[in-house]
């Protein structure tokens, strides 16, 4: 097992004001792509999920008032996205659950009832994941005695007319889960055992658990990479675990004060080369913002900073765009553009989009305000 130090790279941007280049084709210019791209964005707005589209070239944006299929849907704090495809999970009040499926790609909505055969309002979905026409829910209940709680692990198959279900109960709490080359990864903690976490690993082709890895403590989040294997991420440091032989073949330290975080993200989205990008708490160092915009590099091992202070004036900061906290952050393949979602300051409910270019040629592009907190995004 190799372990590797990591070089954190802080990033200070600059306005760039215009040059001799600015009326040349940009389709011409080595790396300044002009595509026509759309964005899908799902925003938030009142505990309420609803959904903006709009168009975009690498110099302007506008939106789309064409009709599409997601309508709102409650903000829950059970997600998973892979790729173009995202469920989240509601309790009902009849203390049933529902998934609702979205595909950005095709624009298709699909609606799940769960659990209306348990009837149990104590029920709680700490986990989700799925793939193609299969849901696996992590959730707990109370057990017989006044202090027991049971833990299992739901799969449910959507293909049939009739949705079949099966229960594998767990001796542990379920509190994430990754699939993977046919495989279902379980971030657990076992509560009688000081939350010592655990990587368990379902075989969902001969349907058995395969796997019991001890993770030992403070495991933040795992990550499915771009090749499909498993990231594990610690405050200090993040494993890399193959999916196939389900073993460590990596180990990355980071130096101390220079973590890069990213297991603290709410959300993050990978590009076509397997770069991280994310919104990293700061614990206000360096910035004004609790949360700035981050891209991590897995190949290299190096983090890039984006501050908002050193591209955008205090003017646009605190007036024109008014900055509270960053929400998400995506990536414009096409356009070679970091995609910037932020919370307004002066109403939580609202936010905007950002866009900027990338090291090494750095600019502010533009700005969009939104009717809606940006939570994550789409680009084709």
């Amino acid at each position: 097992m190799q372990t590797y130090r990591i070089y954190f790279l802080l990033l200070a941007l600059f306005m760039l004001g215009c040059s001799d280049n600015t009326e040349e084709d940009l389709n011409t210019i080595e790396g300044f792509p002009n595509v026509d791209a759309d964005y899908t964005l799902l925003v938030q707005s009142n505990e309420l999920l609803s959904l903006i589209n709009l168009k975009a070239d690498a110099e302007t944006i506008f939106l789309d008032p064409g009709i599409t299929e997601f309508q709102g849907i409650s903000l829950a704090s059970v997600i998973y996205r892979d790729g173009n495809e995202i469920s989240i999970f509601n309790s009902e009040t009849d203390c049933s659950g529902r998934i609702s499926f979205y595909d950005f790609n095709n624009d298709a909505l699909q609606k799940t009832v769960v659990f209306d055969d348990l009837g149990n309002c104590d029920l709680i979905v700490h986990a989700i994941a799925h793939s193609e026409n299969k849901f696996y829910i992590g959730y707990e209940v109370p057990g017989v005695g006044a202090k027991e709680t049971l833990y299992y692990i739901r799969i449910i198959d959507t293909s049939f007319s009739e949705i079949e279900f099966v229960d594998i109960e767990l001796d542990k709490r379920p509190i994430q889960a990754v699939f993977s080359n046919n495989q279902v990864f379980i971030l657990s903690e076992d509560i009688e055992d000081d939350n010592k976490n655990s990587l368990m690993v379902f075989d969902t082709v001969i349907e058995e658990f395969v796997a019991d890895i001890n993770l030992g403590f403070e495991v933040q989040r795992i990550f499915k990479s771009d090749v499909g294997n498993i990231i594990v991420s610690y405050p200090e440091l993040h494993n890399l675990i193959s999916s196939s032989t389900i073993s460590i073949i990596a180990t990355i330290r980071y130096e101390e004060g220079k973590e890069p975080r990213f297991g603290d993200a709410k959300s993050s989205f990978y590009d076509d080369i397997g770069n991280l990008y994310y919104s990293m708490p700061t614990n206000f160092s360096g910035t004004s913002y609790p949360n700035i915009p981050a891209v991590y590099d897995f190949q290299n091992n190096t983090a890039i900073l984006y501050y908002y202070e050193n591209f955008l004036s205090e003017q646009e900061q605190l007036f024109e765009f008014e900055i509270g906290d960053t929400s998400m952050v995506s990536y414009d393949a096409k356009n070679n553009l970091i995609l910037i979602g932020y919370q307004k300051s002066g109403d939580p409910g609202k936010g905007g989009l950002l866009r900027i270019r990338p090291i090494p040629n750095p600019a502010f592009i533009d700005n969009t305000d939104l009717d809606g907190v940006p939570f994550q995004m789409y680009t084709k």
